[in-house]
């Protein structure tokens, strides 16, 4: 098939509705063409009220904003499940369908056109469990997340992040996100930390507190707790890093490797050893000390 010329003002955004485009994404889409012109045609389907987009809404979009008034493009005449599939086929190599979007036709394929998911699967020419996975990523996100995720307030990756949320916790997760502008990695740590909390009251701490959990997980829940001040959290790290080097000593000095080394070797090494055991001695007294005035 040749592609012909259509004049831009006869071309309608339909797949619109199950894609999502960002004003960056078009923008660099027009820089492209404004500087080598437009590369690959419009996949257009056709049809009685006209010409309708099944590839190429950036390239129509920003040859809008360049003054454009005909774009090459490849025209079909075929019906709506087929063109439907078509948006499928025409991203799948490229990546720039996302599996959210792909979910969407997916679901227009069941609900709109009455298809199984066998059904959707052939059409489409993917596995059933490739349907499956992407109608279940539609139907489990509130409506308020999908609209976000239209609005670009949020993104696919934090969509994915949502979707492992039972219903009625994706709505509070949503604003965390939008209002404390976190990002896919910080969702995702908030995400798990809701799904393994205990109480009610665990879950409005992990809201009210986000970004002291995140930063408590990123430098290491045990060097960090979001509940101390910073002088607890000092005497915590300080705790954590002493117990840490114990063991390690302890563990060297007991190695076997330790009563191999030569003569000359332990000489240099092992008395320094005793300049410890004075320091070891006052810690232990000022730790009985605090712990003393700490019960009473």
């Amino acid at each position: 098939m040749e592609p012909i010329k259509v004049k831009t003002d006869q071309i309608q955004e339909w797949s619109n509705e199950f894609r999502l485009i960002y004003p960056d994404a078009v923008r660099a889409m027009g820089l492209s063409m404004q500087t080598t012109g437009q590369l690959q045609p419009v996949i257009l389907l056709k049809n009685d009220d006209g010409y309708y987009i099944i590839d190429g809404i950036k390239r129509y979009r920003a040859a809008l904003e360049l003054g454009l008034t005909e774009l090459q493009s490849l025209v079909f005449e075929v019906n709506m499940v087929m063109a439907k599939s078509m948006i499928i086929h025409y991203n799948r190599h490229n990546s720039s369908l996302s599996m959210y979007e792909q979910g969407l036709i997916v679901q227009s394929l069941v609900q709109d056109h009455g298809l199984s998911q066998k059904e959707v699967a052939k059409a489409v020419r993917q596995s059933h469990s490739w349907v499956c996975r992407r109608l279940s990523l539609v139907e489990r996100l509130l409506p308020e997340v999908q609209d976000a995720l239209r609005m670009g307030s949020i993104t696919v990756s934090h969509g994915r992040e949502l979707v492992k949320l039972p219903r009625g916790n994706q709505g509070p997760a949503l604003e965390v996100i939008i209002n404390e502008r976190l990002n896919c990695r910080e969702s995702a740590i908030v995400v798990e930390k809701l799904l393994k909390a205990k109480s009610p009251r665990e879950v409005e701490y992990l809201y009210s507190k986000s970004r002291e959990v995140i930063r408590q997980v990123l430098h290491g829940e045990k060097l960090y707790d979001s509940r101390l001040s910073v002088h607890g959290n000092r005497l915590l790290k300080a705790r954590e890093l002493l117990r840490l080097q114990i063991n390690i000593l302890s563990g060297a000095l007991q190695s076997e490797h330790t009563a191999q080394l030569p003569a000359e070797q332990q000489a240099m090494v092992l008395p320094a050893m005793n300049e410890l055991v004075s320091p070891m001695g006052q810690l232990t007294e000022i730790i009985h000390q605090t712990l003393t005035s700490y019960e009473r």
